[in-house]
């Protein structure tokens, strides 16, 4: 009888809190794993002997966190739609926790590994929480469309300028920070009306633009928390350029304005740094 409730309690609760919940407990497992670990940013992730097996396990964690959230929020398309979906929603929960995983990786104190669980479960419940939003169709004016970009922007930052802090070579930085931009790109339009194929291209493009940056800031003394945040502060400028265009709302005063609104990220990333 006992066992009935449970089973009915968990069917019961919202598949956001569900996801939420194992990507918290996935990234605690992985901070304890880590403390006892040790790896170090001396080793490159899935290649250095000293780090391989705790980052097999987070690589396998993130994948199946969002192929359970692509299960639980990816709807079938029915009938004709000239625009269709993309099936992205898997892609931002993953991502968090990948974000979640090299914290606790790079930094396995026992109060980062609390705080990496909370923030991956608040982040996972808040990307899937949007879904809602997004599958409606009436998402051209939500301001909780918002939220959905700029988490999506600040997992860009915290990956990439985790990334940078491993003294890992470029052959290995390149590759995997255009994977993450151009997964992270290709969801960030979640909800605009468009055809898929122009989304898929401005995420690769965005992702080769977010490679092609790394490559100066390998030679960039503050390498890390800042080079991060410039090349989040980069690809922050091109997300809103390029919504704008698949909305058709770009014009030159507001490519002007996205443009200075970059311009001043990087000014202010490069004099914090000093």
């Amino acid at each position: 009888m006992r066992d009935v409730r449970r089973a009915g309690t968990a069917a019961s609760l919202p598949p956001a809190v569900l996801m939420a919940v194992a990507a918290g407990l996935v990234t605690l497992a992985l901070g304890i794993y880590a403390r006892h670990a040790k790896p170090s940013i001396l080793d490159t992730p899935l290649i250095g002997h000293g780090t391989r097996s705790f980052y097999l396990i987070a690589l396998v964690a993130v994948v199946g966190i969002g192929w359970q959230a692509h299960r639980f929020f990816d709807r079938p398309i029915r009938g004709y739609t000239p625009y269709p979906p993309l099936a992205t929603a898997g892609i931002l929960p993953a991502m968090i926790v990948l974000a979640s995983a090299l914290l606790v990786g790079r930094y396995h104190t026992a109060p980062i590994v609390v705080m990496a669980a909370v923030l991956a479960a608040t982040g996972a419940y808040a990307a899937l929480s949007i879904r809602d939003v997004i599958d409606s169709g009436d998402t051209e004016d939500q301001p909780v469309l918002l939220i959905h970009i700029g988490l999506s922007l600040v997992v860009v930052f915290v990956n990439v300028a985790l990334l940078l802090q491993f003294q890992a070579r470029l052959l290995f930085l390149a590759p995997t920070i255009f994977v993450v931009t151009a997964l992270l790109l290709l969801q960030v339009h979640d909800g605009v009306p468009t055809y898929p194929v122009r989304r898929q291209a401005y995420a690769l493009v965005g992702a080769l633009i977010a490679a092609e940056v790394v490559w100066p800031l390998t030679y960039w003394p503050p390498l890390g928390w800042w080079s991060g945040a410039v090349v989040a502060s980069v690809v922050t400028g091109y997300a809103l350029v390029t919504r704008a265009n698949l909305m058709r709302r770009l014009t030159g005063v507001a490519a002007a304005q996205y443009a200075g609104l970059t311009a001043a990220l990087l000014v202010f990333v490069v004099v914090m740094s000093r």
